[in-house]
């Protein structure tokens, strides 16, 4: 049975709102029907006869009661239980769990309502309610329904400053209910009313959404009525118990919606299942707003209705009464929400009720929106009405307007703010939503409140202080608006609903009207902000200035068509102005600066524009009055008139008869000033206040009379004395004008010197006829004198005289500082010669004493007269003595005596002091010396290198396009016949250690001065690699023959092929090359001969049988020159024994030449044809042919990207079938020659008729390894080449122990293979091994924890995985773990060797056992036939083993146990020979022989003295050791070339692994010279003379000491392919560039390799190891590492094949050269966790020994 008491515990956990009691009850009765109800608080003893309640006693009881309607007997079934809600879709109460809320005060309610009762009482935990009559006597003493509520426990009387707010705002919605009352025993202490009058519909705008979201909502109507709720509330004080009435009264508006309601089916359904109530067809939603004349008239109460009335906090949802669920906006909102269970907010959590709830909200919206836009519309029609029609334009608005507008404006404020938006509590989502449909739930915009009433808010902007006092036809927002809402403004502006006022605004307003003068003159202090900061198109300044109109006068004008501005200090304003000048009443209140900023064309009216505008004046030659104002006007500013002006005006008023004289009017040049009194008839000024002297000169107003007057009394007479006209004119200077004086310079008025005519006495003085008033007497007629200019006349001082110059005739001494002299010097006389004059008497004067001493005065006087006029470069007079005696200009001769050398003038010796001063070079300019170089080169060797060295002073001054010429100049003599030249650039220097014979170059010495600056012209050590290939090309066959044969042959071409992506780019030299037969091809054949009669082999069945490998011979090598395309690129050798055509030398980038120019892969010349004989079947052999294919199928193809592969893995996993035939015919044919080779083979591909693949094995023999990795090459690969075919061969035959100890990645192979091999090994020796093994477990469960029946299942599992391992031991392994046994001990099993069972691999009796083979072999019985590259026996199988390691513990080969130095161990253990977990333990021997457990040195059986053993394919071996020979004769030098390479990444995808990245340093090396015999770089940015120490050199050569041995002794490198370089900083050991390899000095001293350094001796098992030796070992494995890379690019599982193949290959040379010191050398070989440092910061290796991600 249910525990009611503790379920209705847990619903009122969870509804505990505050007065939830009295929410129900008030809700109950609302939905009864009720008008008015009571609340009736009793206490224990309450006392009739008291006239103020008791505020402090206990309350024991609550009485509820409402006049609602009687329950019906449903109600009262429905009570009982209680759980199951009101199903009236039109009532509030959703969930039927209300009345729990009455337990939370009393234990046992009892209800009466009508004639019925019922009462609850509890027994234990269960509920029990008993329903009884009422008789009719009590029903007539009280008809309300009453809720009597015992409290269980006695409680505080409630606190009316809460429960009065709650009462209060409960009443906002309620559809009935209209009074509530509360009681304290008989004391009425509260009262509720509410009034409401009847509702005025509202119109909806056409422009609203009316249906939600998705239609379950349509708004049909909104009716809007006014409400008054009016509070009595009795305040009694606790202390003195008075009583006092508080009455409160407010008003309101409630806005209702009437919605039409339709959902879907399935949302009814899941409604009703949710809510118990089916959705209704009809509902409403409401919001009580309270505007602004409401707020003002009600009472100002803060306790009883402030919730009510939210303004300005938020709102509240309200589902019957309110939540605690807020709205966002200053309104509360009522609906048919559906809220939580407690009723506090809303369900957002179920889909079925967020939908509904979602869709209410929309409708909040849209009522919101309705409500706000009725509100707009009722103050814009008053606007309309009381502001509207009063307002008249341009007129300020009379003081009751302005009321008007203030009130309109409150309200339309008060309306904003109420249905501004914030974030609701406690879900967001509520605002969010109402907020989002309040502005989307209509198409047009927003209404507001504008300076022109309610405008849509698209039309309003947003105020602009600045702009507001011209901008008066712009609608904005009321300032008051603005401000109390700027922050909601400024969120309406981020969202584009209201914008500011823009400049468009702004025109738009200019073209409607014209502006005053106040409007104006704001509007330009805002344009002149405005332009500073907004960058405007020349389109929209034009506009403004063509649309601001400004009132000038009588006429209207565009901003556009003003220019000027008046500046009253120098224009007055009460004279006339131009009609382009902007009026002074407007300009009057702006500075200069800021009328600039307004118009850039704008500007000062300068007196000159004013003088062009009042000159047209009439006045100015009629009224004497205005023509002397204008005249002091132009005075009292001409001293900021600049000249140009100042003539301008001068021009205008001289052609007016602006003086006002004694005669009237007259013009400038008419009139005299008043000091002129020589004659009385002149037109003296007449001036009321003398304006300007200096303009009334300039004007041309008189101060003298005019010469020519003087002219024709004075001088017309007849011939006068020049010396007394002199004295004259002197006398009168000051009255002369510019006019005058310019006459007297160019008028013939006096004589020149005669040399030869005495001197005579001065005449008398000239008489004045003002003085003497009478004429004097007519002196006789004297000669007639030639006169000249006084500006072609010299002073008469003695040097002008030396220098034969004409002088003006002077009577008396001449005196500088008289009078006279200064006016005929300020009349033009010359005191010295000009320049031109100097210089043509220096330079051809018949008179030599006058030629030189026109040099000596010009040189003397050059600084005081010459130096401003004096131009080298203009001056083409050759005026300067030679040495050779000839006369050259400035620019012509040149005074440094080596310039002599070029053929140039040189200066003579005497003047070669004042070379600088009179600007002659010391040198010519480079672009003389080459027009010289380029005339006249060198005729001889010794001219040539005298020429040469004197250039090579001037490097520095050679530009670029100087050099460029040099380059192509031919100007270097090759002999001395002065014919034969050759630019810099085709020869070379000649060099004695030059690697080319001197008859392929041109080469030249002219001494080490000489020869550095032709090496800057472009001459070069050696040739270019564009150069080379050019010198190779075109003459291919000298070059073999004269260059030092084959070998230095291919060398020039490695240079060449190395440098191919230079060469490439030269078009023409790359058609060349393929034209010419240049390139080194060779044609190998071996002569055979018989084999000894020892090399025979034998067969399974005994017989002997010559093998196809046991040929023996010389190899014959012919060299010729062949074109690219007459060259095959050797990708299979056994087509290049059979056929042996002209094939290029198999280098890889000696190969990538040859293809590039069009040499052909000799696989695609030949076609291959397979016949197979018999039939084809599937056999054992290849069923484990393909599985293996299939296994093997990830690693094949991991390093191929896919543009590679013609198939890919799910292909070849799936579609590739295997079968065996007797025996395969392979006929290839040699396309070119027809050649036809017919063989047997072991593997090939074939179609069938379905064109399906076909891999065919033959049946009888050994399979051949390398032919079926071949075949499979060639189908699958889209360019096999021989590498491939050996490397899939590898990766196919070899175990995957071996595989794994390479470093490849087959945990997953191997794990899949054990789990075969376990199944197989349980089913077939089950049953041998149960007895044995429940005997071991037997013995395990005495010692370890584990039961009998567990160590059995765990022995088993581990022998089904070692089935090799010995049982007792595997027992000791399990005794030894705690948990997870058989985890444990196979991961340990696969980390370290174990003891084997005796005789494991041999059968009994000889016989083959079932065993599971080794992970990776094939079938068990070819297993023994099939041995991989690290199975192959050594050279001598019976002599004793290199390995040091033999005696050592643990299986794996010798590199492998080098590569196990690279782990963490502790020195003087013993090292794990384990990779990546598993184990490098022994293979199987061959059948029939007696087991052993194989040496750690070696992973395959030994055979028997005398047997052969077969590899891969025909001459596997050797073609792996020719493949690593060749790519260590591919190494190459660095030719001394700087280095510049990036740092890249690559991502390198490796096998059944997640790719890579693969990260290579980047390098900026710089060559600095040789240590030994190897080159040496320094980083770019390293000092080298800081690094070349003594010190460092010493351990440099040390270094190179050990490489050399390394190079030499044991990989036989050629020493000029290895480098050493010094990096400071860069991570990298070592690097290789193309086939040269690099090795960082820094990584040998750091690692302390360096023993004569002070490196420490370490001690490793007992023994010492040198630094020498450990470096050895150290630098060995690098050097490998970089071999590898002439393979492969990246660090991938390739790189790490070969790397080992190197290391495997030439670790006996290592052994070899470190037997000097064999005690430490075997001491080495112990592990060692310091062989292998990757960084210098990080010793710690990674995941290879060689560290890869160092070495590029």
């Amino acid at each position: 049975m249910m525990n009611q008491r503790h379920l209705i515990d847990k619903i009122l956990a969870r509804y505990s709102a505050e007065f939830v009691v009295y929410r129900e009850l008030m809700q109950n009765s609302d939905d009864a029907g009720a008008k008015g109800i009571e609340i009736i608080f009793e206490t224990a003893s309450p006392d009739s006869q008291e006239t103020a309640p008791n505020m402090n006693a206990k309350i024991i009881r609550v009485t509820f009661k409402n006049n609602g309607m009687d329950f019906r007997p449903e109600d009262w079934n429905r009570l009982k239980k209680i759980a199951e809600g009101n199903p009236d879709e039109s009532k509030i109460g959703a969930f039927g769990v209300g009345f729990y809320s009455l337990f939370s005060i009393c234990e046992e309610p009892f209800v009466t309502s009508g004639k019925e009762c019922m009462a609850f009482y509890w027994k234990k935990d269960q509920l029990y309610a008993k329903r009884a009559s009422i008789s009719e006597e009590e029903v007539q003493k009280d008809a309300w329904t009453t809720f009597l509520l015992d409290l269980r426990e006695p409680m505080e009387m409630i606190d009316m400053e809460s429960f009065g707010p709650f009462l209060a705002r409960s009443l906002g919605f309620t559809g009935n209910l209209r009074d509530i009352t509360v009681f304290l025993n008989q004391h009425k202490i509260l009262t509720l009313s509410k009034k409401m009058r009847e509702p005025r519909p509202m119109t909806l705008p056409k422009t609203m959404y009316l249906a939600s979201p998705q239609k379950i909502f349509t708004l049909k109507s909104v009716d809007l009525r006014s409400v008054q709720l009016d509070a009595t509330k009795m305040e009694v004080s606790r202390w003195t118990r008075e009583v006092s009435m508080t009455n409160t009264t407010i008003f309101l508006r409630t806005a209702t919606g009437h919605l039409d309601v339709k959902v879907s089916k399935q949302i009814a359904a899941e409604m009703e299942r949710t809510t118990k109530k089916y959705p209704p067809s009809q509902t409403a939603i409401q919001m009580l707003y309270v505007g602004h004349d409401e707020k003002e008239a009600s009472t100002d109460n803060k306790s009883i209705f402030k919730d009510l009335v939210p303004f300005p906090e938020q709102g509240r949802i309200f589902i019957g009464f309110p939540t605690h669920q807020t709205t966002g906006f200053s309104t509360h909102v009522a609906g048919r929400f559906i809220p939580t269970v407690e009723r506090e907010s809303l369900d957002f959590v179920d889909k079925c009720l967020n939908l509904w709830n979602h869709e209410l909200l929309s409708m909040a919206g849209l009522l919101s929106r309705t409500l706000y836009e009725d509100e707009l519309t009722q103050i814009g029609n008053l606007y309309n009405e009381i502001i509207l029609t009063h307002q008249k334009v341009d007129q300020p608005e009379d003081e009751a307007t302005r009321t008007a507008r203030d009130w309109l404006e409150k309200r339309a404020l008060h309306a904003l703010q109420a249905f501004q938006f914030h974030p609701s509590t406690p879900s967001p989502q509520v605002s969010s939503y109402i907020e989002g449909y309040f502005f989307a739930m209509s198409r047009a915009p927003l209404s507001v409140m504008s300076s022109h009433g309610v405008k849509e808010m698209d039309q309003v902007r947003i105020p602009d202080e600045v702009m507001s006092t011209f901008l008066t036809q712009l609608p904005v927002l009321p300032k008051s608006v603005y401000t109390a809402c700027q922050q909601y403004i400024n969120k309406l502006e981020n969202t584009k609903k209201i914008r500011r006022i823009s400049f468009k605004d702004v025109l738009t307003e200019l073209e409607s009207r014209t502006l005053t003068e106040t409007q104006m003159i704001a509007m330009l202090r805002w344009w002149i902000g405005f332009q500073s900061k907004q960058a405007l198109s020349d389109s929209d300044e034009s506009s403004f200035y063509q649309l601001a109109l400004v009132c000038s006068g009588e006429s209207v004008k565009p901003l556009s068509e003003f220019k000027w501005f008046v500046n009253p200090k120098l224009t007055p304003t009460d004279m006339p102005l131009p009609p382009n000048a902007l009026p002074y009443e407007i300009t009057k209140s702006f500075n200069q600066p800021d009328l600039f900023k307004i118009s850039e064309s704008w500007h000062e009216l300068s007196l000159l524009e004013w003088t062009k505008f009042v000159v047209n004046d009439p006045d100015l030659e009629v009224s004497p009055t205005f023509a002397e104002k204008v005249l002091l006007t132009l005075s009292r500013g001409w001293g900021q008139i600049n000249d140009s002006a100042q003539r301008a005006i001068v021009a205008m008023l001289s052609q007016k008869k602006c003086i006002p004289t004694k005669y009237g009017m007259k013009l400038p040049n008419e009139s005299y000033f008043k000091t002129v009194t020589l004659f009385p008839d002149l037109p003296i000024m007449v001036f009321t206040k003398q304006p300007l002297e200096k303009l009334l000169l300039m004007m041309g107003s008189r101060k003298s009379v005019e010469l020519q007057i003087v002219f024709d009394r004075l001088v017309n007479a007849g011939s006068w004395d020049h010396m007394q006209l002199v004295k004259y004119l002197t006398s009168v200077r000051d009255t002369l004008s510019s006019q005058e004086i310019k006459r007297l310079r160019v008028t013939p008025i006096f004589p020149k010197e005669d040399p030869t005519k005495p001197a005579t006495p001065p005449p008398p003085p000239l008489k004045d006829e003002a003085s003497t008033g009478t004429e004097s007497a007519t002196p006789p007629p004297a000669p007639r004198v030639q006169r000249y200019a006084s500006n072609t006349l010299y002073t008469p001082v003695e040097v002008h005289v030396d220098l034969g110059l004409p002088v003006i005739e002077w009577k008396g001494r001449w005196r500088s500082t008289s009078d006279e002299a200064k006016m005929l010097l300020e009349l033009g006389l010359l005191t010295h010669p000009s320049l031109d004059v100097i210089l043509d008497l220096a330079a051809s004067s018949p008179v030599k004493t006058i030629q030189a001493k026109a040099l000596a005065y010009l040189i003397e006087n050059f600084k005081n007269q010459y130096a401003t006029q004096y131009s080298p470069s203009k001056i083409k007079i050759t005026f300067l003595p030679t040495t050779t005696g000839t006369m050259a200009t400035p620019e012509g001769v040149f005074y440094n005596p080596s310039s002599s050398v070029m053929d140039f003038p040189v200066l003579r010796e005497d003047l070669r002091t004042h070379a600088p001063m009179l600007g002659i070079r010391e040198n010519p300019l480079p672009v003389r010396l080459l027009e010289r170089l380029t005339q006249s080169p060198p005729a001889t060797k010794e001219s040539a290198r005298q020429m040469f060295e004197y250039l090579g002073k001037f490097q520095g001054e050679f530009g670029h396009h100087h050099w460029s010429t040099l380059r192509s100049l031919k100007f270097i003599p090759l002999d001395d016949s002065g014919k034969s030249y050759v630019e810099p650039q085709k020869c070379y220097f000649d060099r004695k250690d030059s690697p080319y014979h001197p008859d392929l170059l041109t080469t030249v010495d002219f001494g080490v001065a000489a020869n550095m600056f032709l090496k800057s012209c472009g001459v070069k050590e050696e040739p270019t690699p564009v150069e080379l290939t050019q010198l190779v090309v075109r003459s291919p066959h000298d070059f073999l023959n004269r260059n030092g044969g084959v070998e230095s042959y291919k060398s020039v071409l490695r240079q060449i092929a190395s440098h191919l992506h230079v060469i490439r780019n030269n078009r023409g030299l790359v058609s060349e090359m393929i034209k010419s037969p240049f390139l080194l091809a060779e044609k190998r054949s071996s002569q055979e001969t018989e084999e000894t009669p020892n090399e025979k082999r034998a067969t399974d069945n005994g017989e002997t049988k010559e093998d196809d490998s046991t040929t023996t011979g010389q190899t014959i090598v012919q060299y010729k020159l062949a074109r690219a395309s007459e060259i095959y690129l050797i990708d299979d050798t056994v087509l290049q024994q059979i056929f042996a055509p002209y094939s290029a030398p198999m280098e890889s980038h000696l190969e990538s030449l040859y293809e590039y120019l069009g040499s052909t892969w000799i696989s695609t010349q030949v076609k291959e044809t397979y016949r197979p004989q018999g039939s084809l079947s599937r056999t054992r052999r290849s069923q484990g042919l393909q599985e293996l294919i299939v296994e093997r199928a990830p690693l094949l193809l991991a390093d191929h990207p896919p543009s590679r592969l013609n198939f890919n893995l799910d292909w070849l996993t799936t579609k590739l079938a295997v079968r065996q035939v007797p025996e395969i015919q392979l006929r290839r044919e040699f396309l070119p020659t027809g050649t036809v080779h017919v063989e047997s083979t072991t593997a090939c591909i074939v179609r069938d008729q379905t064109k399906a693949y076909i891999l065919l094995v033959t049946a009888d023999g050994d399979d051949d390894h390398f032919d079926v990795a071949d075949a499979l090459a060639k189908l699958l690969l889209s360019k096999k080449k021989l590498n491939d075919s050996i490397w899939w061969s590898n990766l196919l035959f070899s175990s995957l122990v071996s595989l794994k100890r390479k470093g490849f990645p087959v945990d997953r192979i191997l794990n899949a293979k054990k789990a075969e091999a376990a199944r197989i090994e349980a089913a077939t020796k089950a049953d041998a091994a149960a007895k044995a093994d429940a005997a071991a477990a037997a013995q395990a469960a005495a010692v370890s924890r584990l039961g009998p029946k567990q160590t059995t299942e765990h022995l088993a599992k581990l022998k089904e995985i070692f089935p090799d391992c010995e049982p007792s031991y595997l027992m000791e392994a399990l005794s030894k773990e705690t948990h997870d046994h058989v985890e444990r001990v196979t991961m340990k099993l696969l980390d370290q060797d174990y003891p084997r069972i005796k005789d494991h691999n041999n059968g009994n009796n000889g016989k083959s056992n079932n065993m599971a083979p080794v992970p990776g072999s094939f079938p068990a019985q070819d297993n023994s036939k099939v041995p991989t590259i690290s199975t192959l026996p050594p050279a001598n199988p019976a002599g004793p083993s290199l390995n040091p390691f033999a005696s050592s513990s643990g299986g794996g080969s010798l590199f492998n146990r080098f590569k196990s130095w690279g782990r963490e161990t502790m020195i003087g253990k013993a090292v794990s020979n384990t990779m990546d977990g598993i184990a490098t333990g022994t293979e199987s021997s061959s059948p029939g022989g007696n087991s052993d457990t194989k040496s750690p040195g070696a992973s395959s059986p030994t055979p028997p003295p005398g047997s052969v053993v077969k590899g891969f394919a025909p001459n596997y071996q050797q073609n792996l050791e020719a493949s690593l020979r060749a790519a260590v004769s591919n190494c190459r030098s660095n030719g001394r070339d700087d280095i510049r390479s990036e740092p890249t990444v690559s991502q390198v995808a490796e096998v059944m692994t997640n790719s890579y990245c693969d990260v290579k340093s980047g390098h900026q090396l710089n060559f600095v010279g040789n240590i030994g015999d190897l080159e040496f770089y320094i980083d770019k940015d390293t000092d080298a003379d800081t690094v070349m120490t003594k010190d460092n050199i010493k351990s440099l050569t040390r270094f190179v000491q050990m490489l050399t041995v390394l190079g030499q002794d044991v990989f036989n490198l050629k020493l000029e392919t290895m480098h050493v370089y010094y990096d400071p900083e860069g991570s990298a050991i070592a690097f290789n560039r193309g086939g040269a390899l690099f090795f960082n000095w820094r990584y040998y001293s750091a690692l302390g390799h360096d023993q004569q350094a002070g490196a420490a001796t370490k001690q490793v098992q007992g023994h010492k190891i040198s630094a020498r030796d450990e470096g050895l070992i150290y630098w060995f494995f690098t050097l490998a590492h970089e071999l590898a890379h002439n393979f492969v690019g990246d660090h991938n599982s390739q790189h790490e094949f070969y790397f080992s193949s190197f290391c495997e290959q030439y670790l006996p040379a290592l052994m070899v050269a470190m037997v000097p010191k064999p005690a430490v050398a075997n001491e080495s070989t112990s592990a060692s966790d310091s062989t292998t440092t990757t960084r210098a910061t990080n010793p710690t290796p990674t995941r290879q020994t060689t560290p890869s991600n160092l070495m590029d």
